[in-house]
């Protein structure tokens, strides 16, 4: 894993990337889609970030119990000021796993940054009672990717499968999206200065990201670089049409 100061860094620039950005809130809107025909009363958003996504899911479901963990302390603190009634806690993914298990775990966009993502699966599965999504880029590890947000794995398709199924996790569902505007956008940002995608999105650079995100709508449902993938650790778990 990247240096732990790194991401104490990195989440003072990042908050509003994760709130506006288009790929970012396409993914928000793709965990929805995932979820939306299981049941479930207790969420852990495992690498936790910020918080946005606990935020969409208090929206969304106002009765379950909330949970998040991350690496970096800048992330704890600003995820607990914005979700004041989720447990939220500092943890290792890689060394530790809480003593509770959850209905719902999810690890969005997370597993790419750490080197032991095998031991992580084991970790994510000891804290999943139910289901398990997670989110990941695949193809290449560009470099600038690597410099600019910590990436250390470049995953395949059928890598990240097949660790999943290694780890105790049956696959129910995936999703490849991506192709070609967000695969064309990656590269884009990923040679941009900092400040292009991170920092504080002012209203021009927030009307910039809406024009993107609606551009990001005419993908093709061929596949792409962004993998989701739901996974249960029971049977029979999920409803009918999932």
């Amino acid at each position: 894993m990247v240096e732990k100061e790194y991401y104490e860094d990195a989440w003072k620039r990042w908050d509003d990337m994760k709130s506006f950005g288009p790929a970012s809130r396409h993914v928000r809107r793709l965990i929805f889609q995932m979820i939306k025909n299981l049941s479930f009363s207790s969420v852990l958003d495992a690498g936790c970030g910020a918080g946005t996504l606990l935020i969409e899911m208090r929206k969304r479901y106002p009765q379950i119990e909330l949970r998040g963990v991350e690496y970096a302390f800048t992330g704890v603190s600003a995820a607990r000021e914005k979700n004041p009634d989720a447990k939220i806690r500092q943890l290792d993914l890689v060394k530790q796993h809480l003593p509770a298990s959850f209905d719902l775990v999810t690890c969005i966009d997370v597993l790419e940054h750490i080197q032991d993502d095998v031991s992580t699966l084991r970790n994510l599965r000891k804290m999943t009672r139910k289901y398990f999504l997670l989110v990941v880029p695949t193809g290449p590890l560009f470099k600038q990717e690597k410099i600019k947000v910590g990436h250390v794995h470049g995953f395949s398709r059928k890598e990240v499968l097949l660790k999943l199924r290694d780890a105790g996790f049956k696959v129910e569902k995936k999703i490849a999206w991506g192709f070609p505007f967000y695969n064309i956008y990656r590269r884009i940002v990923m040679n941009m200065p900092k400040d292009a995608v991170g920092g504080k999105f002012s209203q021009r650079k927030k009307m910039l990201s809406n024009i993107l995100y609606w551009l990001l709508f005419l993908n093709l449902p061929i596949g792409g670089e962004r993998f989701f993938v739901l996974s249960s650790v029971e049977e029979p778990l999920l409803r009918k049409g999932v």
